[in-house]
């Protein structure tokens, strides 16, 4: 049985056509993977999907039901998870689980049985009675997971569900995905990580709209002739809006107001708690100019808290420390104004439109008049908003939202630039250009001060630290960390590092 068929299934949103003349055939129990550059049209399928988005033409029928006309029959037989996860952030992790439970129905018993094995699987156990408002950005996301799965759905969707996810979860989350195909759920997942789509039974390329390719990962490669990533790229690159060449951005020697500041960040037993909780437990390391320094760890690990204290946005409970010269506790507001920072939230105003949101932030900075018009000319062109500048911020898809803000915070050119998972959930050519653009940066003396999710990145790294239950537990290249843990001559991946490390220390605890 088809569990979903489309025909020449469209949708547009005034003069943009977001998904054009979609024609595909689901059956039941596949494990199927969308992919595709930012604004592709992922989302707004998976809506369509839903029964949450109607299309502006073409057939569409889900398990049976044709929509939009019967969307209300299939509401609950499904399982869907955005991007932005509707939580309540003044219910605690249970009360969301819970709140979800009561809306499908889940009975007492199998949603008590179901719980526990859901905050299990998302490390969630611990924060149960936290509010959903003051967990991590990760740890929101898993939320949103158990969320989707506290009941058993015939159809599952996902849209990008692992994305900022550290690699042990997104592997006992595709560990989930895998039990739930094996007992014949449909499930449709969106993911900007290519390993994953390598999992599935069938991928969709998406395009511009379109779907350019569809099959199994065999016949896609050639049976290996190619990578899963070289087809995307190759599928993308044509019409590419995503970050432009290293030469655009052309930076200038950049230096600390601080001639005589040894490093760009240097930070001694550094502590920060909330209330009974320890977030970051007397972390110290130090961070050369023009360095690449890349944080792992997993969600919750205290990555984000370190990075707001360097930032002067956090003061540490105990320890001290200096970022671009300037003392973190006494001259907080200082370091403001010679950093840059992008969070995972993304800096930026909704409702003001792309020139806005980089006028505002060329306020802020306070640059001079006469360069102001030239540097936001350049955030747009280098975020690849040009002819969407009039646009609304919150108009546009995650990848551009995620390139407006990286430009808004180097719009004054900082010396150090700190960047909080700045490519998750990005296309794989968006996340190579972006490397580049952070490599010439960093050339020219800029130091980047980065965290991520994705093993290939922290490859690109000068050093990483890893931290884990707010500790730092290794510090190194990437040579050297693989080094350190190689059997028999062999280096094990970063990914198996990290895994590695975090179940000694769970082991150990």
């Amino acid at each position: 049985m088809d569990i979903i068929t489309t025909h020449n299934l469209t949708r547009y949103f005034a003069s943009l056509n977001a998904v054009k003349s979609l024609s595909l055939t689901i059956p039941e129990g596949e494990l199927f993977g969308l992919v595709g550059s930012d604004g592709a049209g992922k989302t707004t399928i998976l809506r369509m999907l839903a029964g949450i988005l109607d299309p502006s033409g073409g057939e569409i029928s889900v398990l049976g039901y044709t929509l939009p006309s019967d969307a209300e029959k299939i509401h609950d037989h499904i399982g869907y998870m955005s991007q932005r996860f509707s939580l309540y952030s003044d219910l605690t992790v249970a009360e969301n689980i819970a709140f979800y439970a009561d809306i499908f129905g889940v009975p007492k018993e199998e949603c008590r049985v179901s719980t526990e094995k859901l905050l299990e699987f998302s490390g969630l156990a611990p924060f149960t009675g936290r509010l959903a408002g003051r967990l991590s950005g990760g740890m929101k996301q898993k939320l949103g997971l158990c969320c989707a799965l506290i009941h058993k759905p015939r159809l599952l969707l996902l849209d990008e569900p692992t994305n900022g996810v550290d690699p042990v979860s997104r592997r006992d989350f595709w560990n989930i995905l895998q039990e739930l195909h094996s007992e014949g759920v449909t499930i449709i997942v969106a993911s900007a990580y290519l390993d994953e789509a390598a999992r599935c039974d069938r991928v969709g390329v998406i395009h511009e709209g379109s779907l350019i390719a569809c099959g199994t990962v065999a016949e896609l490669t050639g049976n290996g002739s190619t990578t899963l990533e070289e087809l995307v790229i190759g599928a993308i690159s044509t019409n590419d809006r995503s970050l432009v060449q290293d030469k655009r951005y052309n930076p200038h020697d950049v230096r600390f107001e601080k001639e005589n500041a040894p490093f760009a960040v240097s930070l001694n037993g550094i502590t920060k708690r909330f209330g009974d909780f320890i977030a970051v437990d007397s972390v110290s390391l130090t961070v050369p100019k023009g360095e690449i320094f890349g944080f792992l760890g997993p969600n919750g690990a205290g990555k984000s808290t370190t990075i707001r204290m360097m930032c002067g946005i956090l003061s540490p409970t105990s320890g001290n420390g200096t970022v671009a010269g300037f003392d973190i506790i006494r001259q907080a507001e200082l370091i403001k104004e010679n950093i840059g920072y992008m969070s995972q939230r993304f800096s930026l105003y909704e409702d003001l439109t792309v020139e806005e949101n980089i006028a505002f932030y060329a306020g802020v900075y306070r640059l001079p008049v006469e360069k102001r018009m030239e540097r936001i000319e350049w955030v747009i062109s280098m975020a690849g908003v040009g002819d969407r500048r009039t646009s609304k911020a919150g108009e546009l898809s995650g990848g551009w939202k995620q390139r407006l803000a990286l430009g808004c915070a180097i719009l004054h050119e900082p010396p150090v630039l700190f960047l909080d998972e700045p490519t998750s959930g990005v296309d794989p050519l968006s996340r190579r250009k972006f490397w580049e653009l952070i490599r010439s940066m960093a050339a020219h003396g800029t130091t980047v001060f980065v965290t991520t999710h994705y093993m290939d990145e922290a490859e690109f790294c000068d050093r990483l630290a890893m931290i884990y239950q707010g500790a730092i537990v290794a510090v190194g290249s990437p040579l050297e960390l693989k080094k350190q843990r190689a059997i028999d001559g062999v280096l094990p991946t970063l990914e198996e590092l990290f895994i590695g490390l975090i179940e000694e220390r769970n082991s150990e605890s």
